[in-house]
């Protein structure tokens, strides 16, 4: 250490910190990964410096000069504070926030097995998802990307992510039952609670697939009553379609969250019918964070993921 030098070598200041808070110089040396003698050699740097003793071994340990009682603190939060601003000057290493809003569905069927992979590629951008139903508040909630179900988005910067069909499903040991005819009745129309929000009902996709504007036809040519929603139902989308591939039943749903199923080979499409979906899957972003890198590098990923 140069004579008249305005500030103390940082490790000394670090094995000072480290001892005022273990009151040892034998733990502190252990947290700071160096041995008691080093600890010992920096604390007597820091004190030539000071002119002035810091600490006083007892027989209860080390303990602090009415000096050190009052400067240590202030030293203390200074060295969190010139932590801070060196972690800012390094932008190549400072990760950037992303928060995503999104779907249940689209978060558990189609984000969560994905999102790995951006994040490996991304290791900058430090990503959190909110799972809800509703419309994320950009400005309040510090929401850099929303992925939305919907059946357009005026006045917004959205960009369409799907082109959804919805059609039934059921385990490939379920679709080797069904029969030729009424095979609706073969097996139990399975169900679940947020299906209001993906406007997923079997009757109203059975209804749509004849005339509309006709009464509901007879399931499959019965003229018995048909109860759609005598299923069981299942708390979400994600533990519908698990009870769905151990052979529970059908399940109606829309193409995009069940792709890696049937590619898999957990799932198969039953029938031949199936309906554009009213609502699709769009990419918003927040007028604030659009330009950030974060946003501009998950909406590129995601766009590509999306037409791969």
């Amino acid at each position: 250490m140069q004579p008249g030098s305005r500030l103390p070598p940082l490790q000394t200041l670090r094995a000072m910190a480290a001892v005022a808070r273990t009151r040892s110089f034998t733990r502190a040396g252990e947290e700071l990964g160096l041995t008691q003698t080093a600890i010992s050699h920096q604390i007597a740097q820091l004190e030539a410096w000071l002119g002035t003793p810091l600490f006083v071994r007892s027989r209860k340990g080390v303990e602090l000069t009415v000096l050190a009682e009052k400067a240590i603190p202030d030293i203390i939060e200074a060295l969190s504070a010139l932590e801070v601003v060196l972690e800012n000057a390094r932008p190549g290493l400072r990760s950037e926030q992303l928060s995503i809003s999104t779907t249940p569905e689209f978060a558990s069927q189609w984000l969560q097995p994905r999102l790995g992979g951006f994040c490996a590629a991304h290791p900058e951008i430090e990503v959190s998802v909110t799972i809800e139903y509703r419309r994320a508040r950009f400005d309040i909630e510090k929401i850099g990307i929303a992925i939305w179900l919907a059946g357009s988005l005026p006045g917004t910067d959205a960009y369409r992510l799907t082109d959804d069909y919805e059609f039934a499903v059921s385990s490939p040991a379920v679709f080797r039952t069904l029969p030729s005819r009424q095979a609706l009745r073969a097996a139990p129309l399975l169900r679940y609670e947020g299906a209001r929000h993906t406007v997923l009902d079997w009757e109203r996709w059975y209804g749509q697939i004849y005339d509309r504007k006709e009464r509901l036809p007879a399931v499959d040519g019965s003229d018995d009553p048909f109860d759609f929603q005598a299923g069981p139902s299942f708390p979400t989308f994600s533990d519908m379609i698990a009870a769905c591939r151990q052979d529970a039943g059908l399940a109606l749903v829309r193409s995009s969250l069940v792709a890696d199923d049937l590619v898999a080979g957990r799932l198969v499409k039953c029938f031949d019918e199936m309906i554009p979906s009213d609502l699709q899957y769009h990419l918003v972003t927040s007028p604030a964070q659009r330009r950030s890198s974060g946003v501009i590098a998950f909406r590129q990923w995601i766009i590509q993921q999306m037409s791969g």
